[in-house]
Formats: C-alpha cells, sequence, structure tokens
C-alpha cells in the first residue's frame, strides 16, 4: 500500500457505537445522551441512546476524539478515544451513579510502612493471635492515629470487636475502612459476614455483590453470596454461587457442596441434591460436612414422594447464624452451615482460584482486542529512548499465621532502556544505581524485569508462546476493560520470565490475567501466577500483581502508560515473602531523531528473579 492509499484509508468514515452500562456492565434502565467531539475534525454531534443503551454515529473519520456520557442519575463522565479507521469502531464507557463515592473507582492509596508503624501492627496481630483483645486494641488503636488513612488498620479493629461479638462496634470499624477505601476486600467481606450473622440477608447480599463488582469472587465470596441468597430463598442465585464456590474452591470444598446439596433439595431437585451429598461423601470422607451429608441423604429418602425440602421460615433463620445453608425441619435438620472465620490473607488467590464479572451480551474479539493492544503499545514505545523513576523496593517474610513481619525497604534510582527487537517488538532493559546483582536489594531476593513483563506478554514476538483467552468485557478502576487470560504453551519454553539460583535458571511458565481499557486498549491491569511449581527450585508460588496507569512526561507533555506498583507473593523453600515495588517521579529521555537505535547484538534478557545460595 502506497503512503497516498494510506492517506485515504484513514479519511474513510466509520460507524462508531457508543454503548452506555452501568458500573456493573448491566444495560441502562434510562437514556443517556452521548456528545462526540473533536476540535480538530471540526466535528460535534449529540446522539440520545437508544433501547439498547447505544447512540450511533455515522460517517465519522477515524483520529482523536472526546466522548461525554450524561444521563440522569448518573455522573457525567468525559473521556478521551482514538477511533481506528475501519468500518465500525464500537465504544464501551461505564457510567457510575451519583450517591456512589468517586474513590471507590480508584485504587487505596499507598501507605508508607514506619518502623514504629509496624511494631504497633506486630504486636496488635500478637496478642490478637493469643486472644488477648484488649491489649490487641490500644496496639492497633496506636496503629490507627499513625495512619489514619490506612483502612487495614480499621479492618483490623473490626476484627476484633467481630471476635468478641461486639457486632455494632465491627460493623462501624468496616464501615470506617470501606469509607476510607469503598473497595477494600477484606472489609466488604467481612462486613457481609456479619450482616449474615446478624440476620440481615439483604443487606449481606448488597455488601458481597459490591465486593465481587470491585474485586472479583474466590470460593469464599461465592460461598458466603450462596448463604445469603439461599436466606432469602432466592434458590436460582444460591445455586449459581454455591456450584462456584464449588468449582474454585477445589480442596476447600466441603462446604459449598453440603450448601449446594441443600438448596438443591429446598428446590425439590432431589437427584442432584443426592449427588452433591454423594461427591462431597467421595471427595471428602474425612471431613465433619460429609458426616452432614450423609444425614441429609437419609433424610431426603424418608420424604413423601413429591414432597420439597422447603425450609420453613423459623429454619431459615436459625440463630446464630441465619444466613446458613437453611436447613429444613422437614429433613429433621438443625445443623446450620458454619460461616467462615474472617482471616488474614498472606497473598491473593490464584488466578484460576477467583473471577470476575463481565457483561452479558458483549462479544469479545480476541484477535481485534490483542492486535489493537498491540498496536498502541507499539506506537508508544516508538516515541521513547529511555526514561528513569525512583524506585522503592520492600520485603517482608510472611508467618505460618499471614503475618507479615520486619519491612525492610531501599530505594533505587531506576533507568529503563526502550531497545527495538526483532518482528516489530521491544524489549526494556531495567538498570539500578544499585546494579544488577542480589547484594543491592533488601534481602537475598532480587526481582528485575517487571517494567517489560506486560510488554512481552503482548509483543508479536512472543504472542506465538501463549494461549489468550478474552474473557469478556469486564472493568479495572471503574472504566470499561477487556480482561484477557493467557498461558505458557506446553510445548514452548518460557522466554518472558526466569528464575536464577547458584548460576542456574529456571525458566518460568506463566498463568495469568490482564485487563485492557476497552476503549484506549491501554494495559490496565496484570495478574500471574506460575503455571506449575518449580520443584528444583522448591517454588510454589509466585504470584505477581502489577497496576499500570499514565505517566504524563512534562519535558514534551507525552503520555506513556507504565506500572505505578507491583506486588509479589513467594513461597519458596517452604518460606514465604512480600515484595512491593513503587515506581515514581518519572523523568523522560527523548529519542534523538538524528540518532538511530541499533538492534541488540543479544536477545533480551527475560524478567527474573535471583536468590542467593
Amino acid at each position: 500500500m502506497t503512503p497516498g492509499d494510506l492517506a485515504n484509508a484513514a479519511l474513510l468514515p466509520v460507524t462508531v457505537t457508543v454503548n452506555v452500562r452501568e458500573a456493573s456492565g448491566m444495560l441502562l434502565e434510562g437514556h443517556a445522551f452521548v456528545k462526540l467531539t473533536s476540535q480538530a475534525r471540526r466535528y460535534s454531534q449529540t446522539v440520545a441512546t437508544q433501547e439498547n443503551s447505544s447512540a450511533t454515529f455515522n460517517d465519522v473519520i477515524a483520529g482523536d476524539y472526546e466522548v461525554e456520557v450524561s444521563s440522569a442519575g448518573y455522573r457525567t463522565l468525559t473521556e478521551r478515544i482514538d477511533i481506528a479507521r475501519g468500518g465500525s469502531y464500537p465504544v464501551f464507557i461505564y457510567l457510575h451513579s451519583e450517591s456512589e463515592d468517586p474513590a471507590s473507582t480508584k485504587p487505596a492509596a499507598g501507605m508508607t510502612m514506619t518502623p514504629k508503624l509496624q511494631n504497633e501492627l506486630d504486636k496488635g496481630m500478637e496478642k490478637m493471635r493469643k486472644q488477648q483483645y484488649d491489649g490487641a486494641r490500644q496496639h492497633f488503636e496506636k496503629a490507627a492515629k499513625i495512619a489514619p488513612g490506612n483502612a487495614d488498620v480499621q479492618y483490623l479493629l473490626g476484627v476484633i470487636e467481630s471476635a468478641e461479638k461486639h457486632s455494632d462496634l465491627a460493623r462501624a470499624k468496616f464501615e470506617r475502612a470501606l469509607a476510607l477505601y469503598p473497595a477494600h476486600e477484606r472489609s466488604l467481606l467481612a462486613l457481609g459476614e456479619l450482616q449474615l450473622q446478624t440476620g440481615d440477608a439483604s443487606g449481606a447480599v448488597r455488601t458481597l455483590e459490591k465486593a465481587f463488582a470491585a474485586n472479583g469472587a474466590d470460593w469464599k465470596t461465592h460461598f458466603l453470596l450462596a448463604q445469603a441468597y439461599n436466606s432469602e430463598k432466592d434458590y436460582g442465585k444460591a445455586e449459581l454461587h454455591a456450584s462456584r464456590a464449588a468449582e474454585l474452591g477445589k480442596a476447600k470444598a466441603a462446604l459449598p457442596l453440603l450448601l449446594l446439596g441443600r438448596v438443591y433439595a429446598a428446590e425439590n431437585k432431589r437427584d442432584p441434591a443426592k449427588q452433591a451429598f454423594e461427591l462431597l461423601i467421595k471427595e471428602f470422607p474425612g471431613d465433619p460436612a460429609a458426616q452432614q451429608a450423609k444425614s441429609e441423604i437419609t433424610a431426603l429418602a424418608a420424604l413423601p414422594s413429591g414432597s420439597a425440602a422447603t425450609p420453613t421460615s423459623a429454619a431459615a433463620s436459625p440463630a446464630p447464624l441465619p444466613a446458613a445453608a437453611a436447613p429444613s425441619a422437614v429433613m429433621g435438620l438443625a445443623d446450620p452451615l458454619p460461616l467462615l472465620v474472617t482471616e488474614h490473607w498472606w497473598a491473593p488467590a490464584d488466578v484460576d482460584g477467583k473471577e470476575y464479572p463481565v457483561a452479558t451480551g458483549v462479544p469479545c474479539g480476541q484477535g481485534e482486542v490483542l492486535g489493537r493492544a498491540q498496536k498502541r503499545m507499539l506506537n508508544q514505545l516508538q516515541n521513547f529512548d529511555k526514561f528513569m523513576a525512583t524506585e522503592r523496593i520492600e520485603h517482608q517474610q510472611v508467618d505460618a499465621h499471614g503475618n507479615e513481619g520486619d519491612l525492610r525497604f531501599k530505594d533505587f534510582s531506576y533507568l529503563v532502556f526502550v531497545r527495538p527487537f526483532k518482528n516489530n517488538s521491544f524489549f526494556l532493559e531495567e538498570s539500578r544505581d544499585g546494579g544488577q546483582g542480589v547484594d543491592a536489594f533488601p534481602t537475598n531476593l532480587a526481582t528485575t524485569g517487571l517494567v517489560g513483563l506486560g510488554v512481552a506478554v503482548l509483543e508479536p514476538e512472543y504472542e506465538n508462546d501463549f494461549e489468550y483467552k478474552c474473557e469478556g468485557l469486564s472493568s479495572w478502576r471503574g472504566q470499561a476493560a477487556w480482561q484477557v487470560r493467557f498461558e505458557q504453551k506446553r510445548n514452548v519454553q518460557s522466554r518472558v520470565r526466569v528464575w536464577r539460583r547458584r548460576g542456574e535458571v529456571f525458566p518460568v511458565a506463566l498463568k495469568g490475567r490482564i485487563w485492557l481499557a476497552a476503549n484506549s486498549y491501554d494495559l490496565l491491569h496484570m495478574e500471574t501466577d506460575l503455571r506449575d511449581p518449580i520443584e528444583k527450585l522448591l517454588l510454589v508460588r509466585d504470584h505477581l500483581v502489577i497496576d499500570y496507569g499514565p505517566v504524563t512526561f512534562e519535558r514534551r507533555n507525552e503520555k506513556l502508560w507504565l506500572p505505578w506498583k507491583a506486588e509479589m507473593f513467594m513461597e519458596l523453600r517452604g518460606k514465604r515473602y512480600h515484595h512491593r515495588h513503587t515506581l515514581t517521579n518519572y523523568m523522560l529521555f527523548s529519542v534523538d531523531t538524528t540518532n538511530q537505535i541499533g538492534r541488540p547484538k543479544e536477545a533480551a534478557a527475560p524478567p527474573e528473579a535471583e536468590q542467593k545460595p
């Protein structure tokens, strides 16, 4: 295609469809007004959404535009979009209600962990493990004075009040944590659990659904939701969540299976109920739930033909756990399912142990999504030569109770070189002022290459190393995002991440998810796990979380999407570790147009972790 052909193609009209949805991904109940403008194109048009919550703009020339969406009861949203040439261009906009706290769409503010604050938290956790709640409360209250804006501290105070059966005080602490950070996962789940305990099943449904929408759901979240819906006698949703809890729980699926069987029984689905109980007995013969399942099967068999095992109103809310599986008096059972014990999680769930809500009825063109994400990333990187930032690395060892030990940290000057690579790709070479060796890091664990990992997963050079699956239209930080799962192919050795120990290299086969902005295709978030444990290293967990965001360089008013922070959760040789990497104070070194960047003489080094012998 000649340059003239390219210019003519860019002027071909495009049909732009703006799809407007609620923050949950559902269609709007009412109408919205969508305004599409471009000063460069001298274009300005406003269209009302139709019954499918979409507004269509015909004969739009490709380029940069601004879209503004307003609707009664929702906060007006304005977003810049880069409309690509082609026959059609879909845009997805998520609106948030006026009553919704805007902070809920933002990531939690970080907290500087001082030695004094860490000392108070450590002492409080130690006393809480010993059930010395008064002493623990004193330490956490001191921590709250040191860090009044930290949701974790308020959550821990709520856990103490909950342990002492002070329901109102516990609720106040969890709600305080959520006022500080509305998407705080542990506080949402703890509040939902407390609402179940106190008989507020409808409140629990609202809280737990918010937790699901904000943070996704592992088996525990689905299990709590199943109990809440079951207590509300919404058996269809209870069945759905109990089933997902059993699937995601795997080795912890005993209670979800017991609940699932009881929900089936309440729906008079006797065969599925019996199958659920029998599966529980087979897979978990030593679990106490297996004995309850045997009693359930006996009770089912004793029911008259055609009689449903529907819980009576009294049995549906047995004290003190009203939102348990609602065992029925008809079945002769009085044993409620126990609620989950609020625990201190040392690491997030595995990427395959958690799921996120996706919008219904929105097809995900995997090839198109990945292709546009690649194009967006490469277009940005080709304008950069090198940039630097301040990197803070924090390290803590985690004990068997999930409590983090002494904080060790170090600040680095962090320089990243953007190098062209084969197949129209780039690799990011990093350099720290402390060097690349292990000795410069706070501990004997060194991590490098995190900035370039998201680039590698999306690049043309590595795309044949992975299996990709676009799971649908989800959201991240309150905006519409395409959710894509990836996994290293079994017959291809990993080139994007390695571990090193005593001079030996261990390629790391990854699996994970990325979230791509639905309209700009910028990388918003990334999570990875080991596809398989590395037995020779005794590495059984290596969970990586990276948040990306726009970094604007004042020198040229250029914007590049770069990592804001990264967290690593490792279980290595029987020990657990938590690493945090925070990047700030970005500075740009622009490309000199008179200087051609040469192709590297050697292949790019993959991101890696290293341990001292």
